[in-house]
């Protein structure tokens, strides 16, 4: 077997600027973006619509909440126990490959509570039947769990027990307040397939990636990544690449090879908890190491809303509108000279995020 070739972090971030669709050249609907992107979090409602504008032409949130509506995308709580939007297709092998790590852990925690877990999904399931909000979940799993659920997992227990998504307006674009959820209407598949489907989806989009990667993005165990890398790599024959520092990178055969790009990568304002800066275990190939505490908050695990300068995080972003001006700042956290593409990239998100602004105007901060 020939060796792996080495890929350079310029080649891996340009490749990874095509999978992600931040060329913003790919007419693709709402539900195919999602598809292409695995899931997007969701915690801060706007974030999934903004992502969707970052990479698509003539992107509109009417787009995502029609696919919201139809089912072809569906809110849940999936991989590391967030928030996403995910495509109503691949939902049951998300839920699935992600209901074995949470219930591993909620079992872990209540081995000695002498728990009917049986008993339990069944009054779930018949009671979430409905559309619930959090706190009925919670007050129905202490009651029918006799008290036996921790305070801390009454919501936990339900949502890795069953499959519960979000109903509208949850997700929308100005969705605000408690959200409801119900059980979704479908079987879940049975493992490694479900988390082989899952692992597909994230080498199409985040692609090549190392192991450690692909426990990241999932939030599961390497012993439950590798059988279904086993099954992935039997079935399609994975190809391997090599790092700079020497790790194995993996991707889909005839996913295109990453390659120098042309000239330099396009400006882009990302939301906040863009999945493209937060999908791999390591993110310095484009967040600097010098800025990651300014952009990423581990007290909260906030990541900032920032903008990309030739597929590097330069600087963060924020936006306000009082009485009818409409003002989006730059913070430059790196020095960089594409200012006017910057203003004019402004321009355009601040039309999208206040269009009945008497004026809009694109600041950088000092």
């Amino acid at each position: 077997m020939p060796a792996a070739r080495t890929l350079s972090d310029r080649e891996l971030t340009a490749s990874y600027f095509g999978r992600q669709l931040l060329h913003r050249t790919e007419p693709l609907d709402a539900t195919a973006a999602v598809t292409r992107l695995t899931a997007l979090q969701a915690q801060y409602s706007p974030s999934p619509h903004l992502a969707l504008w970052a990479r698509l032409p003539g992107f509109e949130p009417r787009q995502l909440e029609a696919a919201l509506l139809d089912g072809t995308v569906v809110k849940s709580t999936l991989m590391r126990g967030t928030l996403h939007l995910v495509p109503g297709a691949d939902y049951g092998h998300l839920a699935a490959a992600w209901r074995r790590r949470w219930l591993t852990e909620l079992r872990g925690r209540h081995q000695d509570a002498d728990l009917d877990e049986g008993a339990l999904e069944a009054s779930l399931r018949a009671f979430a039947a409905v559309p619930r909000s959090a706190e009925e979940l919670r007050e129905h799993t202490a009651a029918a769990s006799g008290g036996r659920v921790r305070t801390a997992d009454l919501l936990h227990y339900p949502r890795a027990l069953l499959p519960l998504v979000h109903v509208a307006p949850s997700g929308h674009w100005r969705a605000h307040g408690k959200p409801r959820m119900v059980l979704w209407d479908g079987e879940l598949p049975p493992e490694p397939a479900a988390t082989a489907r899952l692992l597909r989806r994230y080498l199409a989009g985040y692609g090549p990636a190392s192991r450690a990667d692909l426990a990241h993005f999932t939030g599961l165990r390497l012993r439950q990544v590798d059988p279904a890398l086993a099954e992935l790599d039997g079935l399609d024959g994975l190809v391997r690449y090599r790092a700079g520092d020497g790790r194995e990178l993996l991707d889909l055969p005839g996913a295109p090879p990453p390659a120098e790009p042309d000239g330099e990568l396009p400006v882009r304002l990302l939301p906040k908890w863009d999945a493209a800066l937060l999908s791999h275990a390591d993110r310095t190939r484009m967040l600097p190491a010098g800025i990651h505490q300014q952009v990423y908050r581990a007290v909260n695990g906030t990541l900032l809303a920032t903008y990309l300068v030739d597929g590097l995080v330069a600087g963060v972003w924020e936006h306000a509108c009082e009485r009818g001006a409409a003002v989006l700042t730059l913070t430059p956290l790196l020095p960089h000279g594409r200012r006017p593409e910057l203003e004019r990239e402004g321009g355009r998100l601040l039309a999208l995020l206040e269009p009945d602004a008497e004026s809009r105007r694109v600041v950088f901060a000092p």
